[in-house]
C-alpha cells in the first residue's frame, strides 16, 4: 500500500537559525479530518516540523511491531483493539497531558477516554449507515436494523451487488467493528444472510465506499466511520447519513506517544494539543470528529451526544475487553464466520 505524506513545514516565525524539531505523527486516519489540527498545531508550534503519514491500520499495527525505520513519535487510530494492544505490549510511553494534571480532571478528559496515562481518546466517533441519495427518492429511509433487513428485502433486486461494507480481513475497523456487532446485535445472523444472497461488495476504507455511492456503483454502505461520511455529506450532498436507532456503535479515535520517540518534548506538546481545549473547539469547529472533553458542549461533541443520545450510542470500551477483540484465536473465528457467510461480489 502506497503511504500518502504531506508535510507541514514550520514557519520561521523566529530566528532564521532555529532548529526546528521533526515530529513524526503516523496515522490511521484521513489528511481531510486530521489537516485542521495539523495546521493549527503547527501555527502554534513554528519550532516543530510535523511528518504526517497515513497508515492502513493493520500495517501500521505491523510497521510499529517490525521496529521499521523511522519509527513514529506519536500513532494515532481509531481502530481500538489494536491501539490498546500496542500499548498493553510496551510501545507506549507514559506521559499525563495538562488536561489530566488539572484539579477538575473529570470535568476536562474522562476516564473512559484514557487507559494507563499512555493512551488516549480525542474523538468519539459514531460508525453509521450511508445511502445513495438519488436512489432514496421516494422511499422511506430505514432507521434501525429490523427496518434496513425489510428494505434490503424490499429493495432487493436494485440493491444486488451495490451493498457495501468493509473488508474485516484486512481493515481493522471493520474487524473491530464486526466483531462488536456479533456480540451487540440480535439480527446479526440475518446481516451476514442478507448481504450474501444481495453480493454484499468489500472495500478497503470508508472513503472508497463513499466514492463508489457517488458513482453508483454503490447504494447502501454499512458501517461508515461517520466523520468521514459527514465530511462527505457537506462536500458532495449526494448521501443520506443515518445513525441506527436500535443502537450506534461509538469507536474512540486515539493517540499515544511512542516509546522510542527522540523528541518527547514535542510529542508531549502535540498529545497536549490534541486533547487541549483549544485543539478540541478547533475539531468541533472545523472537523466531523467529535471532540471527546466534556467540557466541549458543540452539537456534534461527545459531551452533547451522551447526554442526548445515550439509549442508542453503544461505545466500544476502551479496556482490557479490547485484548480479546485482538486475539488471534478470536480474530480467527469472527474472520471465519464472516468469510463463510459473504462471498466476494464478481
Amino acid at each position: 500500500m502506497t503511504v500518502l505524506r504531506i508535510w507541514l513545514l514550520a514557519l520561521l516565525l523566529t530566528s532564521s537559525f532555529t532548529y526546528a524539531e521533526t515530529l513524526r505523527v503516523y496515522a490511521a486516519a484521513q489528511v481531510s479530518e486530521m489537516q485542521p489540527l495539523l495546521f493549527d498545531f503547527q501555527r502554534r508550534h513554528p519550532d516543530v516540523d510535523l511528518e504526517y503519514k497515513v497508515f492502513n491500520s493493520n500495517k501500521l499495527n505491523q510497521y510499529i511491531r517490525n521496529g521499521t525505520q523511522p519509527q513514529p513519535d506519536v500513532t494515532i487510530s481509531s481502530v481500538m483493539d489494536l491501539q490498546f494492544r500496542l500499548v498493553n505490549d510496551g510501545y507506549a510511553l507514559p506521559y499525563r497531558p495538562v488536561a489530566r494534571r488539572a484539579t477538575n480532571t473529570q470535568d476536562l478528559l474522562p476516564r473512559w477516554a484514557v487507559w494507563r496515562d499512555e493512551l488516549y481518546g480525542f474523538s468519539f466517533e459514531p460508525a453509521v449507515i450511508v445511502l445513495n441519495k438519488a436512489f432514496m427518492k421516494d422511499k422511506v429511509v430505514p432507521k434501525s436494523r429490523v427496518e434496513l433487513l425489510s428494505f434490503i428485502r424490499r429493495y432487493g433486486d436494485e440493491l444486488n451487488g451495490k451493498i457495501g461494507t468493509y473488508d474485516i480481513r484486512a481493515v481493522g475497523i471493520g474487524y473491530l467493528l464486526w466483531s462488536f456487532e456479533r456480540i451487540q446485535a440480535a439480527n446479526y445472523g440475518q446481516i451476514l444472510e442478507l448481504f450474501k444472497q444481495h453480493n454484499a461488495r468489500t472495500f478497503p476504507s470508508s472513503v472508497s465506499m463513499l466514492s463508489a455511492l457517488r458513482k453508483e456503483e454503490l447504494l447502501l454502505a454499512y458501517n461508515i466511520m461517520g466523520s468521514y461520511a459527514r465530511s462527505w455529506e457537506e462536500r458532495y450532498g449526494d448521501i443520506i447519513v443515518v445513525a441506527a436507532e436500535d443502537y450506534t456503535p461509538v469507536v474512540i479515535r486515539s493517540a499515544f506517544i511512542n516509546k522510542t520517540t527522540e523528541v518527547p518534548d514535542a510529542a508531549k506538546r502535540f498529545l497536549n494539543y490534541l486533547v487541549s481545549y483549544k485543539g478540541q473547539q478547533m475539531m468541533a469547529r472545523e472537523t466531523n470528529m467529535p471532540p471527546i472533553r466534556l467540557d466541549i458542549d458543540s452539537p456534534k461533541s461527545a459531551n452533547f451526544m451522551r447526554a442526548n443520545l445515550i439509549d442508542q450510542l453503544k461505545p466500544i470500551p476502551m479496556d482490557v475487553t479490547l485484548l480479546v477483540s485482538s486475539d488471534q484465536n478470536k480474530r480467527e473465528i469472527v474472520i471465519t464466520e464472516w468469510e463463510n457467510a459473504l462471498k466476494e461480489f464478481e
